[in-house]
């Protein structure tokens, strides 16, 4: 394992990586008045920034990747801190002549989360916002929502949407991730109030599907078949910016914890799944404690095993890339301030 930091961005926080061509481009987002950056090229020395923080469009929490249009993505902007996130919006940002331009797709105060994916010859987002207004950090008495809407297959022209709220009065509605389930795009939601899973339509006449799946309060979700058994395992951060990894499975109809992770480690924050070298894995990340980076895998021969990536990296998000036999691991250390990558 071999780590490189590409940059350094103060708080970094987002991480995502689009494909273009044979090669990834990587794409690394500041909280608060913070920038955006493209990197690629050789050793992903050549950087494209998007905004700094003088144009104070940052507070990007996702970065979502346009699956079939090359050099294209999603970004959110405008979450600057728990309580002043009221201009938030979500942008496509698109390659042109050598540069970039971007779009305002929607504006969402309070937006937390976002994904965009394909079914058919339909093009959905799905968002959730983290509460409806704070008055400072600790308030939590108003509950955040899922929203959905849809956007056009050809993303050249307007893209502008309006959305409809799928579910409303998810208290601390925090985490959200992507889910493949036997190749169907789902995606997990944590909230206080339980774990959701949310099925866009998966064709014309049937209507979103949100389902409570697991019971308990939840800070983070991610989702895989880890053992190979066609169940999905969801990994969680409980409690809200908590200290404990558990994996839980559905077995009999009910929920089991099937694994926890030893150690505790404050405001443990980052968590993907995704296949290292074809391997189904959790990656999770920590902010606090030992601030570590680790996978977590199934082996038939000896169950759940951990790796440690990196102790001291204070990742606020990390994701998986793979391609040609490679796996990189990208991380935003925001305790750090770097935009790392990590040759698996």
């Amino acid at each position: 394992m071999q780590k490189r930091i590409i940059d350094t961005i103060p708080m970094c926080y987002s991480v995502s990586a689009m494909r273009s061509g044979d090669a990834w481009k990587l794409i690394y987002a500041g909280e608060g008045d913070g920038r955006l950056v493209v990197y690629d090229g050789p050793a992903y020395a050549r950087k494209t920034v998007l905004w700094d923080e003088q144009e104070k469009l940052g507070g990007t929490m996702s970065i979502c990747p346009v699956e079939d249009v090359p050099d294209s993505f999603f970004a959110s902007t405008g979450f600057f801190d728990m309580v002043h996130s009221e201009s938030s919006a979500i942008w496509l940002i698109q390659g042109k002549d050598g540069g970039y331009q971007r779009k305002c797709v929607c504006r969402i105060p309070y937006l937390h989360r976002f994904d965009v994916t394909r079914v058919g010859n339909r093009r959905f987002l799905i968002a959730c916002t983290l509460h409806n207004g704070k008055k400072d950090p600790a308030d939590w008495s108003t509950p955040g929502k899922i929203l959905c809407g849809e956007l056009p297959q050809d993303l050249s022209g307007d893209v502008h949407t309006e959305l409809t709220v799928l579910r409303d009065g998810l208290f601390q509605n925090h985490g959200f991730n992507r889910i493949d389930d036997d190749g169907v795009c789902k995606f997990g939601v944590a909230t206080r109030d339980g774990v959701f899973l949310v099925t866009p339509p998966q064709c014309e006449g049937l209507d979103w599907d949100v389902r409570k799946v697991l019971p308990m309060d939840a800070s983070d979700v991610c989702a895989m078949d880890l053992d190979g058994d066609g169940q999905l395992e969801y990994g969680l951060i409980r409690p809200f910016h908590g200290d404990r990894f558990e994996v839980y499975k559905r077995v009999g109809g009910q929920p089991e914890l099937v694994y926890e992770y030893p150690k505790r480690q404050g405001f443990t924050h980052a968590i993907y799944a995704g296949k290292v070298h074809g391997v189904p894995s959790f990656a999770i990340g920590a902010r606090g404690g030992d601030q570590e980076i680790f996978l977590l895998q199934y082996h038939p021969d000896h169950g759940y095993n951990v790796c440690s990536v990196e102790a001291g990296a204070g990742p606020s998000n990390v994701c998986l890339a793979s391609m040609a036999g490679k796996t990189l691991l990208l991380a935003a250390n925001r305790e750090k301030d770097e935009a790392a990558l990590y040759d698996l």
